[in-house]
Order: C-alpha cells, then structure tokens, then sequence
C-alpha cells in the first residue's frame, strides 16, 4: 500500500471510530457516569473520592506530560553538551537551561504526585490545599534525584542516537505545550460543572443534576469562586470538559515518535510503543469518571486532542510533511 493510501486510511480511520465515540459519550454521558461512580462517590457529603483505582490514578496520571518535559530537557541538555558547533558561554547557558529545567519539570511531577496522595490523607481538594514545608522539601530532593538519574541515563545514548532524538525532543514539547495551551483555553470559556458536584446536590435545581450540560453547550463560569469554594470546598467545580488529566496521559503518545526517531524496525517493538499509550491514556480516563471528576466526552476530547497534537508535531518536526505531501500527491 502507498503512503498515500495509508495516510487516507488512516485519517478516514480516525474520524470514523472518534465521531462514534463522542456521538455515544454525548448521549450517554450522564448513564457511563451514574455507572461508573456508584462504588465511588457512595454519599453526597464529600467532592473526593477515596476510591483506590481513582485515587491511584489521580495521583500518577499526569505524570507522562512531566515525564515527556524532563525527558526533552534532558535530551537537549546533551545534545547542547555534546554539539561541536556550540562553544563558550552559549554552550554553557544553554546547557545550564535545560538541566534547570529538567529538574523544574521533576519537581512538578513529584509535587503534583505527592499532592493529589496528601490531599486525600487530609481530605482537602488538591486546587484548595496549602503545602507544608515538610512537603516541599520531600518533593525537591526527590525531583534533584531523579533529575541526575536521568541525566545519568540519557548520557549513555551514543551522539549519533542524541543527535536523532533531537527533533524528538523538540516534536514533543511542541505537542505537550500546544495540547495543554488549548486544553486549558477551552476549559473555562465551557464551564461544564462536575457530576461530583453535582452529586453533592443531586436535587437542587441550581446546583444538581438539573444543571447537566452536554459538552457542546457553553456557559462560563457561572458560579462565581466564592459561591462554589462554600458549596464545593473548591473553585474549580465548573472545569470538566475537557479532562486535564487524560490530556496530560495523552503525552505518552511521545512514545510512537520513537519508532521514527530511533528508526525501530523491530514490529514488536513498533506495535508496543503504539500499545502502552492507549493503555495509559485509556486507564486514566476511566478513572476520572470513577471518582466523578469527568463525563465520558471529556476524557475523550482531552485524550483525543494530546493524539492530534502528537500527529500534526510528528508531521512536522520528524516527517517533514511527508504523509501531507503524498496526500496532495507531492510525494
């Protein structure tokens, strides 16, 4: 098959199982969660969920954005290291940079872990909670830690492999940051409220089930922060579509780049990096619905736009517009 082909395939593909997917979610949004939660969110008294499975995953999903952040960092402060071309200050700058922000990107991914485990230990929502000293030191030596670690790791690549990885570095934290950008732009504007809030006031025709919205319908934000932090114990009751965290999943995605970063041509391989994205991102949008956090059209409109953003960087950066130019028959 042609490259052209594949590519119209593969598109043709893509639009038909996602337009079936999210005309399903938008009719039975309300059902997948009303099933979903039932172990879950057992009263109407609490906005968070002790359930394991959704606490675990609460506590780690966001981590492959951090991941995909520090691993780029780390890719290019190597690549700056060992580049011929750069020398003196520049290289020493640019250097300095990009482990300054490996570490930075380990240190959010520690915070948020060990946030989302202390809130439940407290029961304070995560947007609400007030770090203790104690906490912070924690997440800072575990995030210096792992920064060597993978720096120590990412050293042992030889420079032909660093210089491939390059682009690879570069598509993903395009991704990552145009996928979040547009997440969280469209959040607010939305205004979607949370069938966990809602659950809290099942009844009420302000605040309960009566106020469900579909994903398509926009209302800003229109509980003001002080009206939601006395109902709710948060502000951010108004933030379901789309899902933050299987956007941020989504950032696995990275991992199929690597196939045409590292030229894998083994087909096990290739099919595993394709695999354990799917997984991950799947995993954690089931359990945003579990705990109540999300509808089922939010997890797959938050997913779905981490894999499109992933596409387009991929054609991009490590490409060249390949698969665009054979559509177009300019291949």
């Amino acid at each position: 098959m042609t490259r052209k082909k594949k590519s119209i395939l593969s598109i043709l593909l893509f639009v038909l199982i996602f337009g079936a997917l999210l005309t399903t979610a938008t009719f039975t949004d309300l059902q997948v969660s009303n099933i979903l939660t039932r172990n879950a969110l057992t009263d109407h008294t609490s906005y968070l969920s002790n359930h394991t499975f959704g606490v675990v995953l609460e506590s780690i999903g966001s981590n492959p954005v951090y991941l995909a952040f520090a691993f780029s960092f780390m890719i290019l402060f190597w690549y700056c290291v060992r580049k011929k071309t750069l020398s003196g200050a520049p290289k020493t700058v640019l250097a300095c940079l990009m482990a300054v922000l490996s570490f930075v990107a380990c240190y959010v991914l520690c915070s948020d872990t060990m946030e989302y485990i202390y809130e439940h230990l407290v029961n304070i929502e995560h947007s609400q909670l007030s770090t203790p000293t104690w906490l912070v030191i924690i997440q800072a030596v575990t995030a210096l830690f792992l920064c060597a670690l993978g720096l120590l790791a990412v050293r042992n690549f030889s420079d032909k492999q660093i210089e491939d990885l390059f682009t690879f570095a570069i598509a993903t934290l395009a991704f990552a940051i145009v996928s979040t950008v547009v997440l969280h732009l469209i959040k607010g504007p939305v205004g979607r409220i949370r069938f966990r809030a809602m659950n809290m006031y099942p009844d009420s025709p302000d605040y309960g089930f009566a106020k469900f919205a579909r994903w398509y319908e926009h209302h800003g934000q229109w509980i003001d922060k002080e009206t939601m932090l006395s109902l709710f114990g948060t502000t951010d009751a108004l933030r379901s579509f789309p899902s933050g965290h299987t956007n941020a999943a989504g950032a696995s995605y990275m991992l199929p780049m690597l196939n045409d970063a590292l030229h894998i041509k083994n087909k096990g391989v290739r099919a595993l990096l394709w695999i354990c994205p799917v997984v991950i991102t799947g995993l954690v949008a089931v359990s945003r619905i579990v705990v109540g956090a999300h509808f089922f059209s939010d997890v797959l409109v938050g997913g779905t736009c981490a894999f499109v953003c992933m596409i387009i960087a991929r054609e991009i950066f490590i490409c060249k517009g390949a698969n665009v130019k054979a559509i177009v028959g300019k291949e």
